[in-house]
C-alpha cells in the first residue's frame, strides 16, 4: 500500500511539475516580441508593410512564404500542435475555406476587426477576416466586341462567342470561386449548363495566368477573357511600352451590375489554431486592416480595400466604381467542392 501511495504521489508531482513548466513555456511564448506568419501572398509591398508594423510595435515578423496555398495548408497540418504558425494569410476564399476545413484556424474577434471588416467579408464564426479585395472582371478587345453584349458572366455562354473566349485552367482557385458564386446565385443545373457552353466557346485550351489571357487577346488569339481587376490595373498603370501595347485595344466590364454585382475574391488572415503568440497575432491582423495599412495596399498593389472609409487608387477609380456581389464569402467557400466537381464534369480543364 505504501509503495502504491508513493507511486501515485510521484505521478501527481510529475504531472504538477509538467503542468507548471508547460504554463511557464506558454507564458514565455506570449511575452516574446515576435509573430510567425505563414503566407501565400508574394508581393514586395507586403514586406514594406510588415517592416512598418515591426517599427511601430517592436514585434518582429518571422515570415514563411509558400506561394501555393495547398502546400501551405499541408505544411501547417503536418506540423500539428507543434506548429509555430501564429497568423495564416491565404489568397482567395476557396483557399481560406480549405484551410478552415482542415481546422487550421481558431475563433477570434475584437471590436476593431468587427468595425473595420464588413460582416460578409468575415469567416464563419470569425475564423478569418478579409484584408484586400479583387474583382473578377471581363476584359475584351473593343475593336471586335460590343460592350453591351457582355454585361453579365452569363452572357459569355452565348454561342456568338464560340472560339473567342480565353481562360486559365479550372484547377486555379480564381475560376473555382467564380463558379462557386454562380452555383450559389443560379443553382447547380444552370451553372453546369453555363460552364459547358463556356468550354465550347474557348478559343484554345485553358492555359496561363490572367495577364497571359490579356496578352493573347492583344495577339489576336481571342477576343474576351475573365481576369482579376488588379492585373488589368497593373498593365494600365505600367509605363512599360510592351504593357501599353497589350492594353491599347482592351476595355473592361464589371459584370452583373444590374443584379447581384461583380464577384470578388479576397486575401484573408486568420490566427492559427495553436498560435504560440496569439496576442501579437491579433495586433498584427488589426494593423493590417487599419486605415493606413489599407490605404498603402490599395495604392501600391491596385487592390480594393476592405474598409469603406479608404480611398481607392487613382487607376481603380478611373476604371469605374463597380457594385460588388454582397454574398457572404463563406457561402462561396461552401460551394467550392460543387464547383470543382462541376468543372471536371463539363471538361473545363
Amino acid at each position: 500500500m505504501k509503495i502504491t501511495r508513493k507511486i501515485l504521489n510521484g505521478a501527481f508531482v510529475s504531472i504538477l511539475f509538467s503542468s507548471f513548466f508547460s504554463g511557464i513555456a506558454i507564458a514565455k511564448s506570449e511575452k516574446e516580441k515576435i509573430v510567425n506568419l505563414y503566407t501565400s501572398r508574394h508581393y514586395g509591398v507586403d514586406n514594406e508593410l510588415f517592416a512598418k508594423f515591426e517599427k511601430e510595435t517592436g514585434i518582429k515578423v518571422n515570415q514563411i512564404q509558400i506561394k501555393e496555398a495547398a502546400q501551405l495548408i499541408e505544411r501547417i497540418k503536418s506540423e500539428g500542435k507543434k506548429s509555430p504558425a501564429d497568423v495564416i494569410i491565404t489568397v482567395d476564399i476557396g483557399n481560406a475555406w480549405k484551410a478552415e476545413q482542415a481546422n487550421l484556424f481558431q475563433h477570434f474577434s475584437t471590436p476593431t476587426l468587427q468595425k473595420s471588416v464588413p460582416a460578409n467579408l468575415q469567416g464563419k464564426n470569425n475564423q478569418w477576416y478579409a484584408l484586400t479585395l479583387r474583382g473578377r472582371a471581363i476584359v475584351y478587345d473593343k475593336t471586335k466586341v460590343n460592350e453591351s453584349e457582355i454585361q453579365n458572366y452569363e452572357d459569355l455562354a452565348n454561342e456568338k462567342f464560340k472560339g473567342r473566349l480565353l481562360a486559365r485552367t479550372s484547377n486555379h482557385v480564381y475560376n473555382q470561386s467564380l463558379v462557386a458564386s454562380l452555383v450559389y446565385a443560379n443553382g447547380i443545373e444552370a451553372t453546369e449548363n453555363w460552364a459547358k457552353k463556356i468550354t465550347e466557346n474557348l478559343a484554345r485550351k485553358p492555359e496561363g495566368g490572367d495577364i497571359d489571357q490579356m496578352k493573347a487577346i492583344a495577339n489576336g488569339k481571342g477576343d474576351i477573357a475573365i481576369v482579376n481587376t488588379y492585373y488589368y490595373a497593373r498593365l494600365v498603370k505600367s509605363e512599360n511600352p510592351d504593357d501599353q501595347k497589350v492594353v491599347k485595344n482592351l476595355a473592361i466590364v464589371f459584370p452583373n451590375q444590374q443584379n447581384r454585382g461583380m464577384h470578388i475574391n479576397a486575401s484573408v488572415a486568420g490566427i492559427a489554431k495553436y498560435a504560440p503568440h496569439k496576442e501579437n497575432a491579433i495586433k498584427f491582423i488589426e494593423f493590417l486592416v487599419s486605415k493606413d495599412s489599407q490605404e498603402f495596399l490599395a495604392q501600391m498593389n491596385n487592390e480594393y480595400p476592405v474598409r469603406t472609409d479608404v480611398e481607392w487608387t487613382h487607376v481603380l477609380k478611373k476604371m469605374g466604381k463597380p457594385k460588388f456581389d454582397a454574398v457572404s464569402l463563406t457561402k462561396i467557400g461552401e460551394n467550392t467542392p460543387k464547383a470543382v466537381e462541376l468543372l471536371d464534369k463539363v471538361g473545363w480543364r
